[in-house]
């Protein structure tokens, strides 16, 4: 049976282990749109993206957004939600990071002269099937082919980086307090988050749906906000994860060919692949049988911080 990748995204990540795992009480994901607040001011941002003849990283406040980093030839387009790192209202930076990419999955050592880059921000509001477009697009790097405005054509990487507005109600502490993991011996993180990915092995091998939702509640309930979710969202997200417990049959991938990568300005930790054509993808991986028989992969979006005065990774994004 033929194999797929899939990404398993769930806002943006997924687990942690360092939770208190005497907190038991099973807490509700489907039920976390009783807390969302400002419904009635919903805007939802989108950041429309459309890059050709290279690979590339989108990152907001530092975090990956979007990223293609496969064979670089034709284009490449997507809409992404961007809330989910959208803390709180006021300038967000935004950066962007184009690579060769690979050719015949070979990698090419400098950047085509016909590098196309469209990269947008806009906002829309939803009124039940209705689509309302509040924000006009806001344009973040725009790289005409036709028009020769490519002056890095030739060179090893680009960065284009800049700032724009958002406003949101909400105000979400998220990894804004945490501590900054870059200034922690790194063989020591390392067997922290290791040892974060091993206890998420045990609760999906295990199926241990308890475990699982209160290891998840916290992220959830800030992308819930950030995400203005109502009772369908929040089931769908709550849903997802249940997906994995309800496998038919799931074994953990070794983790392997990866580095160490810091976001969200050294809050943020995860693995990512270094090997090609997984390059930058989620180190934490499983092969997946579902209840329907289909064979695939999965791979894991990993956020981890630390509190601030704490010495645990938990999840955050």
């Amino acid at each position: 049976m033929k194999r797929i990748f899939v990404y398993l995204l769930l806002g943006s990540s997924l687990l942690s282990c360092a939770q208190n795992n005497k907190k038991m009480n099973n807490p509700s994901i489907p039920d976390l749109y009783k807390e969302v607040q400002f419904k009635d001011q919903n805007t939802n941002y989108r950041a429309n993206v459309q890059v050709g003849a290279c690979n590339f990283s989108l990152l907001i406040n530092d975090v990956p957004i979007v990223q293609y980093l496969e064979e670089s030839s034709g284009t490449f387009n997507t809409t992404s939600p961007i809330n989910n790192v959208i803390l709180k209202s006021g300038k967000q930076t935004y950066k962007l990071i184009l690579y060769p990419g690979y050719k015949d999955g070979q990698p090419a050592t400098a950047l085509s002269e016909n590098v196309l880059v469209d990269i947008n921000i806009e906002g829309f509001r939803y009124r039940g099937y209705a689509v309302e477009k509040v924000v006009p697009p806001v344009s973040l790097v725009n790289i005409s082919a036709k028009q020769q405005n490519f002056k890095q054509a030739g060179q090893p990487v680009a960065i284009f980086e800049g700032v724009f507005d958002i406003q949101v109600p909400y105000d979400i502490t998220g990894w804004s307090e945490s501590q900054d993991l870059r200034k922690e011996d790194p063989d020591a993180l390392l067997k922290e988050i290791l040892a974060a990915y091993k206890e998420f092995g045990d609760i999906v091998t295990t199926k241990d749906s308890v475990r699982l939702s209160n290891l998840v509640y916290q992220k959830e309930k800030d992308y819930a906000q950030a995400l203005f979710l109502d009772q369908e969202g929040t089931k769908k997200q709550w849903d997802t994860y249940s997906s994995i417990l309800h496998a038919k049959k799931l074994e953990m991938e070794p983790i392997e060919n990866y580095k160490l990568k810091f976001y969200g300005k050294g809050r943020l930790v995860t693995l990512e692949r270094i090997d090609y054509p997984y390059a930058g993808q989620p180190a934490l991986r499983a092969d997946v049988t579902d209840a329907q028989g289909e064979e695939y992969t999965e791979y894991y979006f990993y956020y981890l911080h630390k509190k601030a005065g704490s010495n645990k990774l938990e999840l955050i994004h």
